[in-house]
């Protein structure tokens, strides 16, 4: 609960799946929905699922180096996923790279 009050704004919507560690969601002013994995993928009440986070969360963890991974880069490495994600072409990505670093390195 502790890093849910820390990290996520009161009133939002979190979906997970019925582990008992969750159950206080719902009294501490979120939206708690679930799905039981032992039953079914999605709730067929709400529609509530993980499926999203869980491929997300996947191809982040692929990104991240298998050795030589360091704590203080996890940052980095969130940002390069999601700079890739958000140019998913090559020449666009590489395109705003340039971009991205003429600003921040741009002489005045």
């Amino acid at each position: 609960m502790k890093f849910i009050k820390k990290h996520i704004r009161a009133g939002t919507t979190v979906i997970s799946d019925c582990w008992k560690a969750y159950n206080t969601v719902g009294l501490e002013g979120y939206v708690h929905l679930t799905v039981n994995h032992s039953e079914n993928f999605k709730d067929p009440k709400t529609g509530a699922h993980t499926n999203t986070i869980e491929r997300t969360w996947r191809e982040v963890r692929a990104n991240i180096p298998r050795f030589g991974q360091r704590k203080k880069h996890m940052v980095g490495y969130l940002a390069e996923y999601i700079f890739k994600r958000s140019f998913p072409e090559f020449e666009q990505r590489i395109h705003e790279f340039y971009k991205a670093a003429s600003k921040l390195y741009s002489v005045y």
